[in-house]
């Protein structure tokens, strides 16, 4: 298995849906719309590519507890591997926050 440099975007995001991930307990895997993305000065920025694109994102669920889909999602994200990104499991203040829909 490839492994993923150490990386830090924060991403812009509008909530498609949400299922409970597949393989980490306690997690979500969010469907998002990336609309934007900003680098995270000391790291690696490999998250940027994927602004226009739809993305799945693992989210610790409590996070996302009464998030409705359409709302908007500011979070610090990093790819955890090919094709997979994940938000920090205890966010920094200021790097999870959503906006609700409308």
């Amino acid at each position: 298995m490839a492994q993923v440099v150490e990386n830090r975007t924060d991403l812009t995001a509008r909530l498609v849906g949400t299922a409970p991930h597949p393989r980490l307990a306690g997690w979500d895997r969010a469907e998002v719309d990336v609309l934007a993305a900003e680098p995270v000065a000391g790291y690696a920025d490999l998250l940027s590519g994927e602004v226009g694109r739809r993305l799945p994102l693992a989210v610790p669920s409590a996070l996302l507890a009464d998030v409705a889909p359409g709302s908007t999602l500011h979070v610090r994200a990093r790819l955890a591997a090919p094709g997979e990104a994940m938000t920090e499991k205890s966010p920094t203040p200021g790097t999870f926050t959503v906006e609700p829909p409308g």
